[in-house]
């Protein structure tokens, strides 16, 4: 089995629902559910990989502070090989809060903090390059270690043989090609969304969006649709992969990472790619019927069984 280091954003999430609406001029909006929770799409992936028996470390930065002293002891809960955290004095650990609807959707209140901060002098590239796989997640929130830094670490671990892949989060700027395109042709596998394919692209058919990336470099085009599955594009042929269904959808906030980590789970284990697209569907179907990113996700053996057992299971 393949290890894997994950490096990007880890944040403390205040998951707060359901909420139908909010209005300022009303003091006090009573809610059913409050949960604080380990967040930032690298950390979350890094605690499912763990939760699913992989092997993983998490490169990032925390502040000195409550939040991080609570996440650094919720990692070490799960295996995850903490020694390459960064930790400063010089700001606060990232902060999302997340409000969540009847139908599980939801927004965020996001302050970067130390994900902000978060440069290629705090990772450890030794170590990182002791793993076989390597996987970033948040691209686009991760200001300055996109400036400089993770384009050549991605190349240097293409180069030297491992196994590269990366999940991207919404740019605000609105640079996306320009932004990303340096990483591509250093990408083995790349996880975007639909509608980040199409802002990336400038294309609007998934299959489109897919042999645009190809043809920058990448090696393997993986779209997430959503409830629809999964776009999976090798270079060779593409193929939609469908999605499960799941009846009782109570919050969609970790159901990306949810994906990633079934799937990297299953590339670890030396799966081919239409397998570990299915794996992912797994994952994602069963984080979203519960609340927060992480949690739902036991062991790898929950996720692999075949789809009617698997259904049971959830």
């Amino acid at each position: 089995m393949k290890s894997i280091a994950c490096i990007g954003m880890a944040v403390a999430d205040l998951i707060v629902g359901p909420v139908e609406g909010f209005n300022f001029t009303t003091d006090v909006t009573l809610v059913d559910n409050v949960n604080i929770k380990a967040g930032g799409d690298a950390a979350n992936v890094a605690l499912n990989l763990a939760a699913l028996e992989t092997p993983v470390s998490l490169h990032t930065k925390l502040g000195k502070d409550l939040f991080g002293q609570w996440l650094i002891e919720h990692y070490h809960g799960y295996g995850i090989d903490t020694r390459s955290i960064h930790l400063t004095t010089e700001e606060s650990t990232g902060t999302a809060i997340a409000l969540v609807d009847n139908n599980g959707e939801r927004v965020f209140l996001y302050r970067g903090g130390t994900v902000d901060t978060l440069s290629i002098d705090d990772i450890h590239i030794d170590n990182v390059l002791a793993h076989d796989m390597l996987h970033s997640s948040g691209f686009y929130l991760l200001p300055s270690l996109e400036k400089q830094g993770l384009p050549q670490l991605f190349k240097i671990a293409y180069e030297q043989g491992l196994v590269t892949s990366l999940d991207v989060g919404w740019d605000s700027t609105g640079q996306w090609l320009k932004t990303i395109r340096p990483i591509l042709p250093y990408l083995t596998y790349f996880l975007p969304t639909l509608n980040e394919a199409r802002e990336i692209t400038g294309k609007d058919r998934i299959e489109d969006c897919a042999n645009f990336l190809l043809s920058q470099g990448v090696n393997n085009v993986v779209i997430k649709a959503g409830a629809e599955g999964a776009y999976v594009h090798d270079g060779k042929r593409g193929f939609m992969v469908p999605g499960n269904k799941v009846s009782n959808v109570v919050d969609t906030t970790g159901a990306g990472d949810g994906f990633v980590s079934g799937f990297l789970a299953a590339i670890s284990r030396g799966l081919d790619i239409k397998t570990a697209v299915q794996t992912g569907n797994n994952a994602g179907a069963a984080v979203v019927q519960q609340y927060g990113s992480t949690g739902a996700l036991n062991n790898y053996q929950q996720i692999c069984i075949e789809e009617k057992e698997y259904e049971r299971a959830i």
